[in-house]
């Protein structure tokens, strides 16, 4: 009858009915029958439920029970042929989150995988639900190698949909084939690329080859479909509204959120096609300072570690480009990476030569047959480009100073209608190089290994290094042999694996180490660095004794006549890091040797700091066992047991630190390590790591800090830990508590220990730093009011996400604190006039301050002045009325105590009468007429007690008030006194009695005196004292053995 009487009704109805199916699986059956019965239209109601669940940015919370019990409700509702669930089942394979292993995301896959064979038949009959399905299993299917159960169920249903689906898959267009490249060495999808390669009519008849797919541009509802709507909101948020100038901090956060494990490396070529076929900005966005999207392409490569996940990286930025036709291709897909090549040759040359040289390459080697038609549509895109004025001309490019001759060659090679043709000479120089390109076999076995290292200044200087060959994706020809592929030689590195492309422009760090210090533009947080002590940055610039060190080669170093001391050990030395496969332990052992040689001699300390920071930036990457450690914080497993060279030049050094002593040996290995750290060389976070984490010896740090000629402990500090978190947040969080123990003067209280805690950091990383303070095993604001207000103002101008993570550590530390709650709130209130509407992160952790505190005059007084301030506005009412509020629930004693101090202080009672009477009218709801009584009484001003008066009594009395009493006194006094009572009216028997006190069932004493006991008269009789009968005799001797009794005569 309710769902029959509105379909408002209705709705609440089968909401009811689907919550219970999804939370209740017991009575599953039971709720769907009701469903089925109270339906009046077709189910359409409770299908938009559940596309609201699918959809959810938060899908990945959902619980496991909930997700089955879903797909088991989807199951049913195909039984009876509801109207729209093809939309639904579309969201869902978009909640599979691509380069995710977890457990959540590894049974959603076999969810879909057992929904899909399930019901295969009912998916049949959607052409863009069978596509959509296809085009994921594909992708996720190179994500389950080590779960091969899983892989050969997706492979198989994969396969079979290609198959006997093949036309509807056609529509996915040139991505299916890169999909397909990914997985043809997977052996369920062998057989299929051989038949797409070779016999196409076998898959469809109206299927006329490979050409007809990578001629199709791929829909945006495809390359959507790999990124879920929680990574589409927040990339879209980063591209849509944040300046090019600050937006390097949320990508950061964007990657260490979704992009930081192995796993998730094959993301990167989706993201980076999501961006280039989908995300189109608007004319208003483009002509705005929102970071392009080149620009933020430019950042997310820069993370890539793998030289295999930047070939396809690469190949998915340029993937337009081989068959781009303007008939059906729109110029925004090669926008970005036309405007990467010609941005980017001012200040990174290399990256413009990587680009030209890919393209050069993928149009000769990507599909041999179709050579031409590949050529032909590179040089169409990029003249395309030109004509609608993304660039005005590729002649600033070809005519740049830094461009080499062989990239001019490969320009005019792609471009030969926009540039000259070069000069003879420099044909004859690059005729090696094209008849390199004509004998490539066409496998693509493209060099990355370049896009890893960090610019150079000038590229004669830095000798090229070795190209690894390294097995990507097939080519599309027809099949070759299986070769034999070797692997990449291991090469000793100075710096961490990831990439530093852009390194001056989006440094890891954010911190400079110039003797200017970084400015307000640099400075991406917008926060003056400055201490409440005497104004200096806590980051600011370590100026050493020596003079920054020009960028030379190795050869160039070696030419140091200083150096002449070392003999042929240090050019042995460099030749065996460069050796194509170097022996590690000889190379560890020549470096104690130099350093022993160093510390021993006079050789100039910068001419050895030349070699080896030219050593460092010419060699290639290699993790390194150390720094491998951020895999185990962050939860992964990590095989790397190597060192790489930076190692060994630390623990030599660790061996003259840690002496009691400090020599001249000591400080010169020392102020080796400053000058390294001044050449670019991180040398400052891995060793605050060996001497303090591994080998436990803080005093080998500040011996380093030491040799800083400007810099404090806590300057040094911040820096290397702001280098760290940048590089290695796992690992970061993790030495926490380590490096507070070590130095918790120059750690507790500063604000770029705290900036670095807060950046990035995310929600496990909050509960663990909270558990940890909460043990007092790390401490990162203090008792210092000054310091903790100091620290709150930096935190008012950072981003959102940031202050909701800085308030959760402060509240975790500060809490229960009454003293430096007051303080914040004063801070606040009074000082800074705190707007909830701009500020809602600090009010709201105010308030949670202030709930957890109890209340005190003081706090009263700061709620009552900043209602003053904001004028009486509802701001300042409701803010302090949450408070009282919450006050009254948890401490009301202590709360109207506190009312009833603060009404007759200093405020006026007006305005305090006035902020209560508002709270009381906004919640009444909350209060009852008890609350609001005792509430108004404690605003009552309290009567005050008439002073007492104390006689001026003279120096004489005074004295001879505490006189000691004499006998002849008491006897004169206890005659007065007889003589007072014998003058008196005589007393009744009837009033002796009622003036006789009554006495202890135990005392028989009836008088006060013995002296008396004559004048008062008594009741004759006998009585029993301790069970024995007493008589007048007896009396007498116990009045005048009672010390009562005598004390009482004597005060009567």
């Amino acid at each position: 009858r309710k769902a029959s009487e509105s379909m408002h009704r209705h709705g609440e109805l089968v909401n009811g009915l689907v919550y219970g199916i999804l939370t209740v699986p017991a009575e599953g059956n039971t709720y769907l029958r009701h469903l089925n019965i109270v339906s009046r239209d077709g189910f359409a109601h409770a299908i938009s439920r559940l596309k609201l669940l699918a959809t959810a940015h938060r899908f990945a919370r959902v619980r496991p029970e909930v997700r089955s019990q879903l797909f088991w409700l989807l199951s049913e509702l195909v039984k009876v042929s509801a109207h729209g669930m093809d939309q639904v089942v579309l969201a869902l394979t978009r909640q599979v989150r691509s380069g995710d292993v977890t457990q959540g995301n590894v049974k959603l896959c076999w969810l879909m995988v057992r929904f899909a064979r399930a019901n295969y038949a009912w998916l049949s009959t959607f052409p863009v639900l069978v596509a959509t399905t296809v085009y994921m299993l594909g992708r996720v299917a190179l994500d389950h190698s080590r779960i091969p159960d899983l892989r050969a169920a997706e492979c198989e249903l994969a396969v079979q949909l290609l198959r006997e689906r093949f036309h509807e898959c056609c529509m996915i267009g040139r991505d299916l084939v890169r999909m397909l490249q990914d997985v043809a060495r997977i052996p369920e999808f062998h057989d299929l690329w051989q038949d797409i390669l070779q016999r196409p009519q076998s898959l469809s008849p109206l299927f006329a080859g490979i050409e007809q797919l990578l001629r199709t541009p791929t829909p945006p509802m495809f390359l959507a479909n790999r990124i879920t709507y929680e990574m589409e909101t927040r990339l879209r948020f980063i591209l849509e509204n944040l300046p090019a100038t600050s937006y390097s901090r949320n990508l950061m956060w964007f990657v260490q959120r979704y992009l930081s494990t192995p796993e998730s490396e094959s993301l990167f070529s989706d993201l980076i096609r999501y961006i280039i076929g989908v995300f189109h900005p608007s004319n208003a966005v483009l002509a705005s300072n929102v970071v392009p999207r080149y620009v933020f392409l430019g950042g997310l490569l820069r993370f890539i570690r793998s030289p295999v996940v930047a070939a396809n990286a690469k190949l998915a930025l340029f993937y337009d480009w081989l068959f781009y036709d303007p008939k059906s291709d729109t110029i925004m897909n090669i926008e970005p990476g036309v405007l990467i090549i010609a941005q980017s040759v001012d200040k990174y040359t290399f990256m413009t030569a990587l680009f030209i040289e890919f393209l050069a390459y993928e149009s000769d080697a990507y599909s041999p047959e179709l050579v031409p038609a590949i050529r032909g549509s590179i040089g169409l895109a990029m003249q395309d480009a030109v004509e609608k004025g993304v660039i005005p001309s590729i002649m600033p490019i070809y005519e740049h100073l830094r461009i080499e001759v062989d990239i001019q060659q490969n320009l005019y090679h792609l471009f030969p209608q926009l540039v000259p043709p070069v000069s003879e000479p420099a044909l004859s120089e690059a005729s090696a190089d094209d008849a390199g390109l004509a004998k490539n076999d066409g496998a693509m076995l493209l060099d990355s290994t370049d896009m890893l290292l960090p610019a150079a200044v000038d590229s004669e200087l830095a000798p090229e290094p070795p190209k690894p060959a390294v097995e990507l994706p097939l080519p599309i020809a027809a099949p070759q042999p299986a070769r034999t592929v070797s692997a990449t030689p291991k090469t000793l590195i100075a710096l961490d694996p990831v990439s530093r492309m852009f390194q001056e422009e989006f440094s890891i760090s954010d911190i400079e180490l110039a003797s200017e210090g970084p400015t307000d533009a640099e400075n991406t947080n917008g926060i003056s660095d400055t201490t409440e002590e005497g104004g200096a940055p806590e980051d600011a610039a370590l100026v050493a004794s020596a003079e920054p060190l020009p960028e030379i080669s190795v050869e160039q170093a070696l030419e140091d006549t200083s150096l002449w001391l070392f003999g042929s050990t240090l050019q042995t030395f460099v030749d065996s890091v460069a050796a194509a496969e170097p022996d590690v332990k000889q190379i560890g052992r020549s470096v104690k040797e130099i350093v022993d040689m160093f510390a021993q001699s006079e050789a100039s300390i910068s001419a050895i700091t030349r070699v080896l920071a030219s050593i460092f930036s010419d060699s290639l990457d290699m993790e390194d066992a150390e720094t491998n450690a951020e895999l185990a914080a962050t939860g992964e497993s990590s095989d790397g047991l190597e060192h790489d060279l930076l190692h060994y030049i630390l623990t030599a050094a660790a061996d003259y630190a840690h002496t009691t002593n400090i020599t001249n040996s000591t400080q010169r290995v020392l102020q080796l390590l400053v000058q390294l750290t001044e050449a670019k060389v991180d040398v400052g976070f891995r060793w605050l790591l060996h001497s303090v984490v591994n080998a436990g010896k803080p005093v080998q740090y500040a011996r380093y800090v030491d040799q800083y000629a400007e810099g404090t402990l806590q300057a040094v500090l911040v820096r290397d830990l702001g280098v760290l978190q940048g590089q290695f947040p796992g690992l970061f969080y993790a030495v926490l508590p380590q490096i507070y123990a070590a130095f918790p003067d120059a750690f507790i209280g500063c604000r770029g220990v705290v900036k670095s805690v807060v950046a990035l950091i995310d929600q496990p990383q909050v509960y663990r730093l909270s558990t940890l303070i909460a043990r007092g095993q790390l401490q990162l604001f203090g008792h210092r009011q000054a310091a903790i207000v100091t620290i709150i103002g930096m935190a008012l101008e950072s981003d959102a996400s940031e202050q909701v993570c800085f308030w959760q550590l402060l509240n975790a530390e500060v809490s229960g604190d009454e003293v430096r709650v007051a303080g914040i709130a004063c801070y606040l209130l009074l000082e800074k006039k705190l707007d909830p509407a701009s500020n809602s992160e600090a009010a709201t952790g105010l308030l949670t301050h202030l709930k957890a505190s109890s209340p005190t005059p003081s706090l009263l007084k700061s709620l009552f002045k900043y209602v003053a301030a904001t004028d009486n506005s509802d701001v300042g009412v409701n803010f302090s009325g949450n408070v009282l509020t919450a006050w009254l629930r948890t401490s009301k004693a202590a709360l109207l105590n506190s009312l009833s101090e603060v009404a007759p202080s200093a405020l006026s009672a007006d305005m305090v009468q006035s902020v209560v009477s508002r709270w009381l009218e906004r919640y009444s709801q909350q209060l009852d007429e008890k609350d609001r009584y005792e509430i108004q009484q404690a605003l009552v001003p309290k009567p005050t007690a008439p002073a007492i008066e104390v006689p001026n009594l003279s120096s004489v009395e005074r004295s001879s008030k505490h006189r000691p009493v004499t006998r002849s006194q008491k006897a004169k006094e206890d005659n007065e006194r007889k003589r007072r009572i014998s003058n008196s009216q005589p007393i009744s028997r009837q009033q002796s009695r009622q003036e006789i006190p009554k006495r202890h069932k135990y005392n028989s004493v009836d008088s006060d005196s013995n002296e008396s006991s004559s004048d008062v008269p008594m009741t004759r009789g006998r009585r029993r004292r301790n069970g024995r009968i007493l008589t007048a005799g007896d009396d007498n001797q116990s009045y005048q053995s009672s010390p009562i009794l005598s004390s009482a005569s004597s005060s009567d």
